[in-house]
């Protein structure tokens, strides 16, 4: 699932629990739902951190390659 989907479903939990609507049993079925979401967005965004910190690294060792022919 994509991380916005993941997101979306989040907030619809979130309003259907606010709500204070719902009977015992959904609320916690639908809580075990959101947390487990939160794990996957959590996960996921720790892996794009990860990616964008690769791209820094490459990045910086090409700007150094640049500023040293420069020079």
């Amino acid at each position: 699932m994509k991380f916005e989907e993941s997101i979306k479903q989040l907030d619809e939990i979130l309003e259907k629990l606010e709500g204070g609507k719902i009977p015992l049993d959904e609320s916690v079925d639908l809580y075990s739902k959101g947390m487990k979401l939160c794990v996957e967005c959590a996960e996921k965004l720790n892996e794009v951190k990860g990616k964008i910190a690769l791209l820094e690294e490459s990045q910086q060792g090409l700007v150094a390659k640049i500023v040293e022919v420069e020079e």
